[in-house]
């Protein structure tokens, strides 16, 4: 891998705390062998800063886009001067491009990235129930992606109940021949998905109780900063799991075509 000189570009993925994060491994490989001069940093950045440290980095031609991951996806939505139409509906921004003119113009790949690993796992199967665990950015993007690709029934839980009920009347809104559930039961899944943040650390508890899943369930956890114990204990079951490594794979070309501000193919 080069690294970078003063004509390199750098595509900034920003957390809070950012110890956990990954992602320029992945994609900072993926611009080279795209002929990319581009390479990823990651950066700690605290909530109140957010917007000022990308309004000043914007400034700089060395910056090609920004990535936003955890607590930053819902303060990006605001920040941006324009948003995309996943990004409208689900109120959050993982990927922000800078025009010409310096407007920022953010959209969220989330949900795209899920469901182009889920597919390609051949994971994904629209008369089965899935059940999406956790309603943050990640979590509402998922529930979008899957709706808007026609899956007939759907489950959301949360630990808090608002942020479901919230959820699963906007989609019922836009979704109308979704069937939505947010009672907590397992039993009827065919596909399970861990969008929360829960597996970061080996201390967390667990989303839930793989012995509650059925012996034909698939299960998705988006972390992709290690394997988690979720993971093993599903595997342990000989359930099919699906990492959050994919779910990044994934997301690259789309990410990396709207930064350029070409057409995704």
């Amino acid at each position: 891998m080069k690294l970078p000189t003063g004509a390199s570009r750098t595509v900034f993925i920003f957390a809070h705390p950012a110890g956990h994060v990954g992602a320029p491994r992945y994609y900072t490989p993926y611009f080279e062998a795209h002929g990319l001069d581009w390479h990823m940093v990651a950066m700690d950045v605290h909530p109140d800063n957010l917007t000022e440290t990308i309004r000043a980095l914007a400034k700089s031609a060395s910056t090609a886009g920004f990535n936003l991951t955890m607590p930053h996806k819902p303060a990006a939505f605001e920040l941006c001067d324009e948003v995309g139409p996943a990004a409208t509906f689900e109120g959050v921004v993982n990927t922000i491009r800078i025009e010409a003119d310096g407007k920022l113009v953010g959209e969220s790949f989330d949900g795209g990235g899920f469901l182009n690993a889920a597919r390609e796992a051949g994971i994904f199967d629209l008369n089965r129930r899935t059940v999406v665990i956790g309603t943050g950015g990640a979590g509402r993007a998922i529930c979008h992606a899957l709706a808007a690709a026609g899956l007939k029934r759907l489950r959301i839980l949360n630990e808090v109940p608002g942020p479901v009920e919230a959820l699963a009347t906007k989609l019922r809104g836009q979704f109308p021949d979704l069937d939505i559930s947010i009672e907590e039961r397992f039993d009827d899944a065919g596909l399970c998905v861990n969008a929360t943040s829960l597996g970061l650390h080996a201390t967390d508890t667990l989303p839930m109780d793989p012995a509650k899943l059925p012996k034909d369930c698939a299960v998705f956890d988006i972390i992709a900063a290690r394997r988690t114990e979720f993971m093993e204990a599903c595997a342990g079951r000989c359930l099919k799991v699906v990492d959050g490594v994919a779910m990044i794979r994934h997301q690259l070309p789309l990410q990396t075509a709207f930064w350029r501000g070409v057409p995704s193919s």
